[in-house]
């Protein structure tokens, strides 16, 4: 399954986007930064994380580095935004990635006037990160309005679990992402435990294993590629360790 990186796919600036023709099947594949596709026009399937869904005019696909996605379409001409977690509010990311509803919306109306010009500007604007930014933001506050409107709680661990949902497969250790939260190690810790009701490796070794029982459920990867997409690297440890959280074998899961 192909990884798409940041550093190849999105600016330096940290956005990159296009209107453009999608034409004929792209396998199933993941990312290291967001990707909205907004539908123009044209038609076809969109698949994410197994969910399968039709694609039509004013239909908005949201993805985040948590998503395996796969879109089979007939000459659909979209709107394809790419953008990294940095020029975006820590709160926002946090509901996208936390989000448990379906990551589709349909758009209609005054909804899909100001959606179709927010993308428009942006991919009008690529020099002016401070603009991007401010234009991104509204068009991600304007979705999670549409997605919900439930208030969701807001901590002040928020930035290290936006960077520890899009990098657990590096295996990032505490210090680096208490770095990265403006924390010291042992308060990070401690804040961690309080805020999430567990130990950050435990926490760590929870989100690789889920990624890896849905590696192997809604792909053909081999198990040993499994393992090392997981963010494991000791294969033996990763079968006798996957067969104590879930009860049975790697191999055995697939099967049923």
């Amino acid at each position: 399954m192909k990884r798409f990186s940041l550093a190849e796919n999105v600016a330096r600036i940290g956005v990159s986007s296009s209107k453009k023709t999608i034409d004929g099947e792209y396998r199933t594949h993941w990312h290291e930064f967001y990707e909205i596709e907004y539908v123009l026009g044209g038609s076809g399937d969109y698949c994410i994380d197994g969910e399968i869904c039709e694609m039509r005019e004013g239909m908005l696909f949201l993805m985040t580095p948590l998503s395996f996605h796969s879109v089979n379409a007939n000459s659909c001409t979209v709107y394809n935004l790419m953008f990294s977690e940095r020029l975006c509010r820590t709160e926002y990311l946090v509901r996208f990635l936390l989000e448990t509803q379906s990551p589709v919306l349909f758009l209609e109306g005054e909804e899909r006037t100001l959606i179709e010009a927010l993308l428009e500007e942006i991919t009008k604007e690529q020099t002016d990160e401070t603009y991007l930014s401010d234009l991104l933001n509204v068009l991600l506050g304007k979705i999670l309005r549409k997605k919900s409107t439930s208030a969701e709680r807001i901590c002040s661990l928020d930035r290290g679990l936006v960077y520890l949902l899009a990098h657990f497969r590096e295996a990032p250790s505490l210090a680096e992402v208490a770095a990265y939260s403006g924390f010291t190690p042992t308060y990070f810790s401690s804040l961690f435990k309080k805020e999430t009701g567990t130990g950050f490796r435990e926490y760590l070794d929870r989100l690789r294993f889920e990624h890896a029982k849905k590696l192997l459920t809604q792909t053909e990867m081999s198990v040993a590629a499994v393992c090392r997409e997981s963010g494991f690297s000791d294969y033996p440890n990763f079968i006798r360790r996957f067969k104590e959280r879930f009860g049975v074998s790697p191999g055995e899961l697939r099967k049923r």
